[in-house]
């Protein structure tokens, strides 16, 4: 059934399609995925915000900072309103951790985003990928397949975001040069997810092509 939220991943999911295209190695591929996730987060928490009920505190600190145009000011709001807790404080904490994350302070942005309880799957599942995200640009690549791996569970099979974290999986198995569960998260994707396959610009079947040659 559609959503909302499954529109706005379906949009953001075409515009990382082109920029993946033009990928020259896995480092830039890694990076260029996670425009896909800010796009997904930036919209999603808009209405996670809407939907939920917090602290009046938490409420009033998010709603001043999303309206804040100073970026140095919001960021001093946002992180008032994590300190309160609550829905809202979460959602301050992932907003934390992604204006961190865009300033390239990853365990800074880690601090706040494994601090975030959402209850809601598909934005927890785009803040395990983000997380994962920020263990990739630390090195920690065990670390970020954990979260990935965390986030497809919590994607519950949905067609856009599961398929895009496999990407990033294979991708971190290739930087570790394990060819075989490289191919497996590409072949996963051309299996259960030839509509994903169909309507992304990536060449999916050629990269599990190379990584079972470099399994051999």
């Amino acid at each position: 059934m559609e959503t909302p939220e499954t529109d706005k991943l379906q949009q953001a999911e075409q515009q990382a399609g082109s920029i993946a295209e033009r990928i020259k190695n896995n480092s830039r591929l890694i990076v260029a995925l996670s425009i896909f996730i800010f796009a997904v987060l930036v919209g999603i928490m808009v209405w996670f915000f809407v939907a939920q009920n917090g602290s009046r505190k938490a409420d009033e600190a998010v709603a001043k900072a999303d309206m804040e145009q100073n970026d140095s000011i919001a960021m001093t709001l946002y992180k008032e309103a994590a300190e309160h807790g609550y829905k809202s404080g979460n959602r301050a904490k992932v907003e934390m951790g992604i204006r961190l994350y865009q300033q390239g302070k990853y365990q800074e942005a880690l601090d706040y985003l494994k601090d975030a309880d959402m209850d809601d799957n598909i934005v927890a599942s785009g803040v395990y990928t983000l997380t994962g995200d920020c263990y990739v640009n630390l090195k920690q690549y065990d670390d970020a397949l954990s979260a990935y791996k965390k986030a497809v569970s919590a994607a519950d099979e949905n067609p856009t975001i599961v398929p895009t974290v496999l990407l990033k999986e294979a991708n971190v198995y290739r930087e570790q040069k394990n060819y075989a569960a490289e191919a497996e998260a590409y072949k996963t994707i051309l299996d259960e997810y030839p509509a994903y396959t169909r309507g992304t610009q990536i060449d999916i079947r050629k990269y599990y092509e190379r990584a079972k040659a470099s399994a051999k």
